[in-house]
């Protein structure tokens, strides 16, 4: 064997005792919408849930008063839906008295992942409870599902705030 490919010889083979390269950890990954685990939010919400700040994509009023919250014109929520039996669409929500003296009776039509799936009437002042099932095919399995509910009024207050309703409970339930 020639020096020179004695020489090449011995720098290949110092190569490899060289250090393995070092190891890093894989980047954080952004928060997937589909896992519950990640996203906290699940089913339903009340609004006096600590946590129902995270249901809420908008038209809300930011802050809760305690166990309800204003909706707007256009409120949406979002909901994780866990892989299971069918599911009706719920909701507890009030009609204040000072609200319907401004808008009379009001429709709410409630639309889930963009399809309409249902209208409730609130023809009088206080409380409602709407109960419609959603068909399986609109509904995402195992990830977010948003759910809009758009009154088809809505009062202005002073400073340009329009009220629709008062929302207490909203969600999914079998």
């Amino acid at each position: 064997m020639g020096l020179a490919a004695a020489a090449a010889a011995l720098a290949l083979g110092a190569t490899g005792c060289n250090r393995l390269p070092t190891v890093y950890a894989p980047p954080a990954q952004a928060a997937g919408l589909a896992d519950a685990s990640t996203t906290g939010l699940g089913p339903m919400v009340a609004m006096s849930d600590p946590r129902a700040d995270a249901y809420i994509v908008g038209g809300f009023r930011p802050v809760s008063e305690g166990s309800w919250r204003w909706a707007h014109d256009h409120p949406v929520l979002r909901f994780y839906l866990p892989d299971s039996g069918p599911l009706e669409f719920v909701m507890d929500l009030s009609l204040p008295e000072q609200t319907f003296a401004l808008t009379g009776p009001i429709a709410i039509g409630i639309a889930v992942n963009g399809v309409v799936v249902g209208r409730m009437r609130c023809e009088h002042a206080g409380s409602y409870s709407y109960h419609h099932p959603v068909a399986e095919e609109l509904l995402r399995r195992n990830a977010i599902n948003i759910v809009a509910v758009t009154p088809d009024k809505t009062a202005r207050r002073e400073g340009g705030e329009r009220l629709g309703f008062v929302l207490s409970r909203a969600g999914f339930a079998e």
